[in-house]
């Protein structure tokens, strides 16, 4: 052995062993100086290791060095070898700039280093450092068993060793090393090294306590092994490092323990820039378990550019207390085993506490497990991470990722794995508390998600929850959070653009069992391939409270195997409590929000649901279950689907309701069969929509289709623009029952394109009901027959009822609005029913039964029905059209030409197989068409009653312009206008089979019009035919036969009001025909006149009797025959008419007997071929006749009466019978076997015949007149024989026949014959006169002669001279006008114009009538005027020849009529035809004049008449003066005439019910009441019992108002009812509060929501919550309170305000229920585990440490807020006091060092101050104790405290931040301070710290003095010594126990 101590240097020795070799052992010892520059070399030597010092072949010791041991020199070996032990110790310099091993190569363990002991080796106590030494094998230091180097002073530096730097057999320690361990260098061409500090066995490599970084090793060698720190058996372990662990190199990384654990602890810097460049770790692997701890800075930029990352073990890893982060590391991207993740544990990993964020890292997988991964507490982000496989994972166990405040962002895994992710997790994946959210995340490949649980079997779930940010833009294959269990997302912020990419099964959020996502944000621009969906679950899928909506989301490709975007395929799916829209979502599946294999809920949607698509059922599929969607707070619009566009319930129902917005343009497409807006097997439900359900496309239907029945109920809105591709029904369509209710807009423009129904169809029974709008333009394809009920079609019935606004524009095959199969029936329709068309048949109604229009409000027109008819209803049954309030017009009905003709027609209504009916229309009947039957097609009976307006203007081209009955009758009854204007082929208004009948019309029958060889203007029955009660006229009616009326057996018109005039039959009966009985007209109120046959019975053709009795007009101008070629062909055989080429029967034909009784007027101007009036075959009569029978016209026998087989009767005519004329035969008046006149009236003139009996011609019986004074004069029988009479002996000869002129007083005068046989015949001389013309612009070959016979002035009548004209014309074309001018006194008096209409004016005589002039002075003159040539006179006469008639001076005597006259009123008149005789004057006095003040008619004597005031007189008193005059004599009669009402009223019909709605703000309304209707002969007034007026308009009150009108006249009175019904249709006014926060605590709140409303007060209540409207208990979290207010007349309101209800939670980490203030979270009232509300915890990691206490050093009770205290609730130090930083919040204040201040006195004099008390020492406050949290402000003085009195001494007492208050202290005068060196004793507060106080003296106040100057000097106070001594030691005790604490 050897030993060496006390020396100086050992220096600057060579040797070729080194300096001191020993066979044994060595020791050198208190070397004073240093061991340097000593120099060995091996080569000479027989051991295998020179050592440049020392050599010991056992243990060798080297302490107490004085100096450094520095540069020296071991050529071949060592520079201090020892075979055993080796012990440096307490080396007062560095171990540096050595140099071991020289030039030789040498192999593992061999020698080379600077320090190698083949035992042991402790290198101790060096102040200086290791640095910059080299060698080659353990180049610093080796020991064959272990090395331990501590308390190094520096540090271990720039070494370099070609193998390892410091080499341990069985492990290596470096604890205490005074430096940093920096750029040693090992491997360097080394072919072979185990790293820079290696130990091989189970000690492993132990770093402590280095006090600077371990930073830019570099260990490298060939070989792909090494590290920095190396432990092959043991572990490694690295601790209270003081800088950072940085740019360290080498292949295993930093650290690498092949078996062993590693411990990375107490880093004061970061772990960064370090490298591994193999399959290892670049900071640590451990082949046991790892700890990272305590790091003060981020572990960043580490790289290994292989396969391994930055931190392995294969045991549990734990990484924790991360002061900066994790980021920039890298490893090899390529992912095998946990060894490839960055961070990662073949056992578990727990990765917590990170002051930042881990971002940027790249590797196989970033943080990995096989078994548990906990990843929790990241003060940052985990983002921007690469990885090959995963970011987070685990491959048996769970993965936990928890409080990560930054969120998990834009991190990366390549290939089929995740972000956080599990293989075959038992545990799944639970992400909580993640503050920042999940964004931006990518990852690759065909399988993986971004959260994904259990790969590769069925244990794992996955839970998402409380990301305090969005879960947004990350892109996966698989999904964004995937659990083989299930998964659970609650309370993040959105989800949104986030894209999955594989074709597989997976989604957003997928779990193969069940999924749960609750309280997120929006949800959108999502978008998922293939087959996966947005939420799967199988067994269910739960998705609440979404705050933002479900929108943008895309489903990939089209699939018909893929499904919804919330999918469970074997369970059910919930979406509810959506606070926003669902929208813009498009998915290529079915299902396309919601797919279930049970049923689907979708509730509580906040916004629309729009724009969404997908293969099928947009928004819902339920495979076997229901689907219900409720509470949808926006609109359903533009969703769009091949299939079933929304919901689809293949085994159960759909129910959408509560839907706040419209259900508008969704579509679906013609995939497949069924598609509509909803599809159900069962039923279909859609109820309470406050919007509109318009613009939806389907294909049979486009909003719903059920096997079962579909209802919709409560749509606030309208319904429109509908349409159904492919038929079905534009909107409904169901499989037995549909119903469709309380619509409250318009429904219209719905349309299908196919066969079915247009808005709804039902195969069994359909109802609309309770539409408030219109319905229009809705139908279905009308190219298909089966396009059937444009709007309803029902396969049982069809019910449209109560339509508060009008129908039109629908369109369909049959039924364009209604098809029922049973029945069918429209009802309560409060505005029009107009412009529908079916172009089949029933332009509105269809049905295969029974059908009924009924209380239509408004009008029923422009309807249509294009084939079978029936423009408004055709039925099968009995149809009805009934209580129409307006018109029924321009309907149209079969106009088709199809065969038969008449099995097709009504324009309004038709029934195929039994009756129609129309009944109580309000308004018209008006411009209907169809091919038969106009308006009303029955095939057995037809009526119409109970019209208020008019029928006209009906056409049908074949038969019945208004009706046609084609095997019963057809009626007309009660019209309250005109029956006008209708046409048609057959019967113009009606035709029936059987009988019809028109009766009670209180306007007029007028123009209606039939073909002009068919039947009936009017009406034709084929048994009989009435028109009764018509209180207008019957006039203009055309026909062939029957001009008004045919009917094959009895044909009756009676009670006319008008005229019967200008009727028209082109051939028989101008205005009634009965082919085969008897014709009447009876009852006339007006003329009978103008009416014409073109072959017989001008006005009446019958084959029995025919009759016209009680006209009180006239019968005029009526003709029968007059056609030129007329043509006779036509259906009805006219062989019988054949005959009568002229015509006969001007007024009637009768094949048998013929009646004219009782004319009020004349019979004039009447014209026929035979019998100008009345033709007869049996006997013919008229008689009654108060006015003329005159100017009758036959063209060849009989001018008024031709009867062929007996007598002929003209009697009780009270005026003339003249001027009646048979132009070319016999009989002037009557030409019958026998003719009779009887009592004639005034006189029978002027009647002529061109042959024989110019009055009479009895062709084989007898010629009688009897008739007393009349008179008989100017008859002739021009070319015959008898001017009055001509009597025949018949075929018979028989000559008993006779000839009886007999008329009492009167005359037979003037009348002639051709032979002038009656003597009787001239009274005057017969002159002729010529006159001569200039005609010098007459044609030459014109010659005009006039010739005036010379007249007789017998009677004051002056009679000529009649003109005869003769005309000689060769000119071609010639048109003369020819005029007589009568001049009186110079100025025209009578102008007589005889028009020649023809050509060229024939030869021969033309006479004008007869001129009567009143007495006077005439000058005559003859004037010839061409009519059409060059417009001047083209003849005149220079002829004038004057004449005077004259007659009496004075009428009298005179007889005076009798002066009152009463009558009653006539029918249909308020008044009466009242005969008033004139004056009677003297016989003899011929010109005399009568006339009246009442009408003031003149007439002459012999144009009495009934008298000159003869007239209609009005209902009451008429006062009349007569007067009568001649010559200059005149005299005057008053009459009265009194005229009384004795009719009882005809009808009086009040208006339909009035609605209207409440006037704004009011209750009430003005409402307008129109005035009731009343038929009666005089005006009517009228009372109601509202306002006891006429007009009953006035202020109405909600509800339903009974007016009774009372009819009130001259006569009886009458009354009727109406209603009045106000509905308040204003909403109420709701006012919500405004929106409010409120905590969980205190969510039992009050507020008010109120409502106001023009009527009663109204209801609030909640919608879809139970929160009353004055407040309550409200769920947690943002949540939306709806309240409706309703009336009580159903009106609601809606108004809205959002509660936030949330409270703060602390963190509990240690449980002991109080939280740390530092940690808190925001949560809606679901307390998470581990958070309490409190917030008081001032120690959070120890639960016997929460209460926060403050040290009171004065014992005032008021702490100091600068040494807040950690304590329990007892206040009690823990045990060794102080016990940790964190015990001690705060920075120590001033406040430890209590100085006085000085004070001033209050006065001048002494003052007592309080006896000094002991002063407690320190104790402790509760902070929960102090006053209002006021801390004390001088804790050296007891007496200022929050609490103190305020003095009035110059401080702050009670530490209010103000110094003596004005309040309290005087401010002036001044204070003067006392002189210095007084003495003044004052109390001083001293802080006792000992148990027991010792008492100070305590000084006595001075007193101060004032001074006028008011200067102020400080008070200067004294303490005694040992008071100051007590308060500095218990200050110093105090502090010195606060700093050991913190320390």
């Amino acid at each position: 052995g050897m030993v060496v101590r006390n020396v100086g240097n050992i220096q600057d020795n060579i040797a070729p062993g080194g300096v001191f070799v020993a066979s044994e052992s060595i020791t050198l010892s208190n070397i004073k100086g240093n061991i340097t520059r000593n120099v060995a070399s091996s080569s000479q030597l027989s051991f295998s290791s020179p050592a440049a010092v020392a050599y010991s072949q056992q243990w060798m010791v080297v302490e107490n060095v004085a100096g450094e041991v520095t540069d020296n020199i071991a050529a071949g070996g060592s520079i201090f070898r020892s075979g055993e032990d080796f012990v440096m110790r307490d080396v007062a310099g560095d171990i540096s700039r050595n140099t071991a091993g020289g030039e030789e190569q040498f192999e593992c363990c061999s020698s080379g280093s600077v320090l190698r002991a083949d035992g042991g080796l402790v290198v101790e106590r060096v102040d200086g450092e290791f640095a910059s030494n080299v060698g080659e094998w353990a180049g610093l230091a080796y020991g064959q068993e272990y090395v331990t180097m501590r308390d190094i002073g520096g540090g271990i530096r720039e070494n370099e060793a070609t193998g390892t730097l410091v080499w341990g057999g069985e492990g290596v320690l470096l604890r205490g090393i005074g430096g940093p361990i920096r750029a040693n260098q090992v491997g360097e061409g080394l072919s072979s090294t185990y790293g820079m500090f290696y130990a091989w066995g189970e000690g492993g490599v132990v770093v402590e306590n280095v006090d600077g970084a371990i930073e830019e090793n570099y260990a490298m060698s060939d070989l792909p092994n090494g590290a920095v720190f190396y432990g092959a058996l043991g572990g490694v372990v690295l601790r209270n490092i003081g800088g950072s662990l940085r740019s360290n190199w080498a292949p295993f990384g930093l650290m690498y323990s092949f078996e062993g654990d590693f411990v990375i602890e107490d880093v004061r810097g970061s772990i960064r820039d370090n490298h591994a460049t193999e399959h290892a770790s670049s900071v640590a692997y451990g082949g046991g378990s790892g700890v990272v701890n305590r790091i003060a800075g981020p572990i960043r930029d580490n790289a290994n550019v292989g396969t391994g990352g930055v931190l392995f073990a294969r045991g549990d890893l734990v990484v924790q207390n991360i002061d900066g982060g994790i980021y920039r590391n890298v490893g090899g991207l390529f992912f095998a085993d946990p060894e490839d993740a960055l961070i990662g544990s073949e056992a578990s990993l727990t990765l917590r506490n990170v002051s930042g964020s881990i971002v940027h890292n790249t590797g196989g997988a970033i943080l990995y497990a096989d078994d548990f991964a906990v990843v929790s507490s990241i003060a940052g982000e985990i983002s921007d991470n690469l990885a090959e496989h995963s970011i987070v994972s685990a491959s048996i166990g769970g993965v936990y990722v928890v409080d990560i405040a930054g969120g998990i962002a834009r991190n990366r895994a390549n290939e089929n794995g995740g972000i956080v992710y599990t293989f075959d997790a038992d545990h799944g994946i639970v992400v909580d508390r993640i503050d920042g959210g999940i964004v931006d995340n990518w990852v690759g490949g065909s399988s993986g998600g971004i959260v994904f649980a259990g790969a590769n079997n069925e244990g794992g779930a996955a839970q998402v929850s409380n990301v305090n940010g969005d879960l947004s833009r990350n892109v996966a294959p698989e999904g964004i959070v995937y659990g083989t269990i299930g998964v659970r997302v609650v309370n993040v912020g959105e989800v949104a653009y986030n894209t999955l990419t594989s074709d597989g099964p997976g989604g957003v959020f997928y779990g193969a069992y069940e999924a749960v996502v609750r309280n997120t944000s929006a949800m959108h621009h999502n978008d998922m391939h293939g087959s996966t969906c947005f939420v799967y679950g199988a067994e269910a899928v739960d998705v609440s409270e979404v705050r933002g909506g479900f929108y943008a989301n895309v489903r990939g490709q089209q699939d018909e195997d893929a499904y919804g975007f919330f999918y469970a395929s074997g369970g059910s799916v919930a979406l509810r409590s959506v606070h926003g829209p669902l929208a813009d979502n498009v998915a290529g599946s079915w299902g396309g929000v919601a797919y279930a294999e049970e049923s689907v809920l979708i509730a509580d949607i906040g916004g629309d649901i729009r724009d969404n698509s997908a293969l099928a059922a947009t928004l819902a599929y339920a495979l076997e279950g229901n689907v219900l969607i409720t509470r949808v707070h926006g609109g359903i619009v533009r969703n769009t689907a091949l299939g079933t566009s929304l919901a689809y319930a293949d085994g159960g129902y759909v129910h959408l309701e509560y839907i706040y917005g419209d259900i508008a343009d969704n579509k679906c497409g013609s995939e497949y069969e069924y598609a509509g807006l909803l599809y159900a097997e069962g039923d279909v439900m859609v109820r309470e929509v406050f919007g509109n359900i318009r613009g939806n496309v389907g294909v049979v239907a486009s909003l719903a289709y059920s096997s079962g029945s579909v209802v919709v109920n409560n749509v606030y809105g309208g319904i429109y623009d509908n349409f159904a591709s492919e038929g079905g029904a534009a909107l409904l369509y169901g499989g037995e029952d549909v119903v469709l209710s309380n619509v409250h807009g318009s429904v219209h423009d719905n349309w299908a394109s196919g066969a079915g129904g247009g808005l709804v169809y039902a195969v069994d029974a359909g109802a609309i009901f309770n539409i408030r709008g219109d319905m229009y333009d809705n139908g279905c394809n009308t190219e298909e027959d089966d396009c059937v009920g444009g709007l309803l079609y029902g396969g049982a019935t069809a019910t449209l009822q109560r339509v508060n606004g009008s129908i039109w524009g629908h369109h369909a095959a049959s039924g364009a609005v209604v098809y029922g199969d049973v029945s069918a029936v429209v009802a309560d329709v409060a505005g029009d029913i107009r412009d529908n068309t079916a172009y089949v048949g029933g332009g509105v109604l269809y049905s295969d039964n029974y059908g009924r229009i009924q209380r239509v409000g408004g009008s029923v027109l422009r309807n249509r029905a294009e084939r079978f008819g029936g423009g408004v209803a055709l039925c099968r049954g009995d149809c009805a059209l009934e209580n129409v309030a307006g018109h029924v017009s321009y309907n149209v009905g079969g106009l088709l030409e199809i065969e038969p003709a008449l099995q097709d027609g009504g324009g309004v209504i038709r029934s195929i197989a039994a009756s129609v009916e129309i009944n109580n229309v309000g308004g018209s009947i008006a411009f209907n068409r169809a091919r038969s039957g106009g308006v009303a097609y029955g095939d057995e009976a037809v009526a119409i009653r109970n019209v208020a307006g008019d029928i006209r203007e009906n056409y049908a081209s074949y038969a019945g312009g208004v009706g046609y009955a084609r095997s019963a009758g057809a009626v007309i009854e009660f019209v309250k206008g005109d029956l006008s204007h209708n046409v048609a082929y057959h019967g113009g208004v009606l035709y029936a089979d059987d009988y019809v009948r028109i009766q009670y019309i209180s306007g007029s029958v007028t123009d209606n019009e039939a073909g002009t060889d068919q039947l009936s203007g009017v009406a034709y029955g084929g048994v009989s035919a009435l028109l009764d009660g018509v209180a207008g006229d019957i006039s203009r009616n055309r026909a062939g036969f029957g001009g008004v009326l045919y009917g094959d057996l009895y044909t009756e018109i009676h009670d006319v009001g008008g005229d019967i005039s200008d009727n028209f039959a082109m051939h028989v009966g101008g205005v009634l025909l009965s082919l085969d009985s008897s014709a009447m007209i009876h009852d006339v109120e007006g003329w009978i006149e103008g009416n014409f046959a073109g072959s017989i019975g001008g006005v009446v053709y019958a084959d029995e009797d025919g009759q016209i009795e009680n006209v009180r007009g006239s019968i005029a101008g009526n003709a029968a025959g007059q056609l030129d070629n007329f043509n006779y062909a036509s259906e009805v055989s006219v062989d019988r008419f054949e005959d009568f080429a002229y015509g006969s029967g001007g007024v009637i034909y009768a094949s048998d007997d013929a009646f004219v009784r009782n004319v009020g007027g004349d019979i004039t101007e009447n014209h026929a071929g035979l019998g100008g009036v009345v033709f007869a075959e049996n006997e013919a009569v008229v008689s009654e006749v108060l006015g003329n029978v005159c100017h009758n016209f036959a063209t060849i026998d009989g001018g008024v009466m031709f009867v062929e087989d007996d007598v002929g009767i003209v009697e009780g005519v009270k005026g003339y019978i003249c001027s009646n004329t048979a132009l070319t035969g016999r009989g002037g008046v009557i030409y019958a076997s026998s003719a009779i006149i009887r009592e004639a009236g005034i006189g029978i003139c002027s009647n002529e015949a061109f042959l024989d009996g110019g009055v009479l011609f009895a062709h084989d019986g007898s010629a009688i007149i009897h008739s007393d004074s009349t008179k008989i004069t100017l008859n002739q029988a021009r070319q015959g024989l008898g001017g009055v009479a001509f009597v025949s002996a018949g075929p018979n000869n028989d000559t008993s026949h006779q000839g009886s002129i007999d008329v009492g007083t009167g005359y037979v005068s003037g009348n002639r014959d051709s032979e002038d046989t009656d003597p009787r015949s001239l009274k005057a001389d017969q002159q002729q006169i010529t006159l001569d013309f200039v005609a010098s612009d007459l044609p030459e070959d014109v010659a005009v002669e006039v010739t005036f016979d010379g007249g007789d002035a017998v009677a004051n009548e002056f009679i000529a001279p009649a003109p005869v004209v003769n005309v000689t014309s060769f000119t071609q074309g010639i048109q003369l006008d020819f005029v007589i001018a009568v001049e009186r006194d110079g100025l025209p008096a009578y102008y007589y114009p005889h028009d020649v209409d023809v050509e060229i004016l024939p030869f021969g005589s033309y006479r004008f009538n007869n001129i009567t002039l009143p007495e006077g002075d005439y000058r005559l003159a003859f004037l010839v005027v061409e009519g059409c040539g060059n417009g001047g006179v083209i003849a005149s006469s220079n002829y004038t020849e004057e004449f005077s008639v004259s007659g009496c001076e004075d009428p009298h005597p005179i007889v005076c009529p009798s002066e009152i006259i009463h009558a009653s009123s006539d029918a249909f008149t308020c008044g009466a035809y009242v005969v008033v005789d004139d004056i009677q004057a003297s016989p003899d006095c011929d010109n005399v004049e009568f006339t009246n003040d009442y009408n003031s008619v003149t007439v002459g004597f012999n144009e009495r008449g009934d008298g000159s005031a003869s007239d209609v007189y009005p209902v009451g008193a008429t006062d009349v003066l007569l007067t009568v005059s001649a010559g200059s004599a005149s005299y005057d009669c008053p009459v009265r005439v009194i005229v009384e009402d004795e009719r009882e009223f005809t009808s009086m019909t009040c208006p339909f019910p009035v609605q209207a709605d409440t006037d704004a703000g009011v209750c009430t309304a003005q409402v307008t009441v129109p005035l009731p209707t009343a038929i009666d002969n005089c005006p009517v007034r009228f009372e109601n019992n509202i306002n006891a007026v006429e007009d009953a308009s006035d202020v109405y009150p909600v509800g339903t108002t009974r007016v009774t009108f009372e009819g009130i006249n001259d006569g009886p009175g009458s009354e009727c009812s109406t209603t009045v019904v106000v509905t308040d249709r204003e909403a109420p006014v709701i006012t919500c509060p405004a929106d409010f926060a409120t905590t969980c605590e205190e969510r039992d709140v009050f507020f008010q929501v109120s409502a106001e409303d023009n009527c009663v007060a109204v209801a609030v209540s909640p919608v879809l919550h139970d929160v009353s409207p004055l407040g309550g208990v409200l769920d947690g979290g943002v949540n939306r309170l709806t309240y409706e207010a309703e009336d009580a007349a159903g009106n609601t309101a809606q108004c809205s305000f959002v509660t936030t209800v949330e409270s703060t939670y602390y963190r509990d980490a240690d449980g002991d229920g109080f939280g740390d203030p530092d940690q808190s979270a925001v949560w809606p009232c679901n307390q998470p585990e581990g958070w309490v509300l409190d917030n008081t915890d001032c120690n959070d990691f120890n639960a016997e440490a929460w209460k926060l206490w403050f040290i009171d050093f004065d014992g005032d009770g008021f702490g100091n807020p600068a040494f807040p205290v950690c304590s329990d609730s007892n206040g009690t130090l823990p045990d060794s006091f102080p016990l940790s930083k964190r015990d001690i919040r705060g920075v120590p204040g001033n406040d430890t060092t209590p100085v006085p201040s000085a004070s001033p006195v209050p006065d001048a004099s002494p003052a007592p101050m309080p006896t000094a008390t002991p002063v407690p020492g320190p104790q402790l406050i509760a902070g929960d104790e102090l006053d209002n949290g006021s801390f004390d402000c001088d804790d050296s003085n007891p007496f200022v405290h929050p609490a103190a009195p305020e003095l009035c001494d110059g401080i702050d007492n009670n530490c209010d931040g103000q110094v003596d208050e004005a309040d309290n202290c005087p401010q002036s005068p001044p204070i003067v301070p006392v002189p210095v060196d007084v003495p003044v004793p004052v109390p001083v507060p001293v802080p006792n710290p000992v148990p027991n106080p010792v008492p100070v003296p305590v000084p006595v106040p001075v007193p101060y003095v004032v001074e006028e100057s008011g200067a102020q000097a400080p008070i200067v106070f004294s303490v005694s010594a040992s008071g100051a001594s007590a308060l500095s030691c218990s200050f110093l005790l105090l502090w010195l126990g606060l700093m050991m604490h913190a320390q």
